[in-house]
């Protein structure tokens, strides 16, 4: 009997729960678990946020590209040169005009000038005041002359549209009469996502889109 009730009672103390120290242990465990999970979480959506920032800004930036190319290798189209206004040209505007009704055909009208809207467009960047504080932007705008000087926005969130001129010989002119092509670069910085120092932080960048217009109706009537 003495054999049996020892045995049951050693059996009772085998089934005590967990001391003090061992809990303590799992919950600190438990803590450094799930601090090394919030960290991972919140760099994963700081990187997240960044990528579809650069994904709206390049795809911005690529539709005002496609848009302004188009419509700058058409400068010329009917004309004795190359359709840049050099007055109104410089390394951050452009001027271009082109005679879209230049050729007749299957009873389209067609004219001799520039007059008519869509012939005569201004591409520049401008600072866009009407909002306050951090609301205030740049804008790729795209004027046109021709139509009582309506102006379109074709990109914001802009740092820099620059604009290089390119001769027949691939070298820069500072003449516009004389490119051949023009070569377009837009800058683009990306804000801050996150507090410097915190996890996941991605620090400001810049991005730069370039894209080179051929003047193709260069001289197309000589």
């Amino acid at each position: 009997m003495l054999t049996v009730k020892g045995r049951r009672g050693a059996g009772r103390r085998g089934e005590a729960g967990f001391s003090l120290i061992e809990l303590m242990v799992a919950l600190g465990v438990t803590l450094v678990i799930m601090v090394i999970a919030t960290r991972l979480l919140a760099m994963s959506m700081f990187v997240r946020q960044r990528e579809n920032q650069r994904s709206e800004a390049v795809a911005d930036v690529q539709r005002a590209l496609q848009s302004m190319s188009r419509e700058i290798s058409n400068a010329g189209l009917g004309m004795k040169n190359n359709g840049l206004v050099a007055s109104d040209s410089n390394d951050i505007s452009i001027r271009i005009r082109s005679n879209l009704n230049a050729f007749c055909g299957a009873g389209a009208p067609c004219d001799a000038d520039t007059d008519d809207p869509g012939e005569d467009i201004v591409f520049t960047l401008i600072n866009n005041t009407t909002g306050g504080g951090e609301d205030n932007q740049r804008l790729i705008t795209r004027q046109d002359v021709n139509n009582s000087n309506a102006i379109s926005a074709l990109a914001n969130r802009i740092d820099m549209l620059t604009y290089d001129y390119i001769d027949v010989s691939g070298n820069t002119t500072g003449d516009p009469g004389e490119a051949q092509k023009v070569k377009i670069a837009v800058t683009v910085t990306l804000p801050a996502v996150g507090s410097e120092g915190q996890a996941g932080y991605q620090p400001p960048s810049q991005m730069q889109l370039i894209s080179e217009a051929v003047l193709r109706n260069l001289l197309l009537d000589k």
